[in-house]
């Protein structure tokens, strides 16, 4: 049985290691200063992050944060959550754990919800529809150039 749960401190270190295996798996492995941004960002106070332990491993991950004005530089709106990452173990993938992750995410009880995904990660996108992100028209790129999209979601 799957266990989805809040992360507690012992969680971080397995999460973050669920994050760095998807990415590898993907092709864009991390840089080690991008790992270290990661791990300050799961242990930062405000963070909302979950675990989906299945035998004692974790197998996906997840976390939110409350939603900031000004694309997250600015102060925090009432209501909002931004969803900044969601993985699920390479080995695991196709196996509706993101769903769960997501599901235990939304729990926080916000209003509307943001997230950021590439517009090439089609089974992100895929998740993020079926748990009824919907695209607000907002597109960027990432720094090595991969373009991105911003989805919302209203409940």
């Amino acid at each position: 049985m799957i266990d989805v749960r809040r992360a507690g401190p012992g969680d971080l270190e397995p999460a973050l290691e669920v994050w760095r295996a998807a990415n590898e798996a993907r092709g864009h492995a991390p840089a080690p200063t991008r790992v270290e941004r990661v791990r300050a960002k799961l242990r930062e106070p405000g963070a909302l992050v979950v675990v989906a332990v299945d035998q004692g491993e974790t197998v996906a991950m997840g976390l939110a944060e409350p939603g900031r004005a000004d694309d997250g530089a600015g102060a925090p709106v009432a209501g909002e959550g931004h969803v900044s990452m969601v993985f699920v173990a390479p080995a695991r993938w196709g196996s509706g754990l993101g769903g769960l992750v997501l599901d235990a995410l939304h729990a926080a009880g916000w209003a509307r919800t943001t997230l950021w995904t590439r517009t090439s990660n089609a089974r992100a996108r895929r998740l993020y529809e079926k748990a009824g992100y919907r695209p607000t028209g907002r597109i960027s790129a990432l720094p090595a150039g991969d373009g991105i999209m911003q989805l919302e979601r209203i409940g």
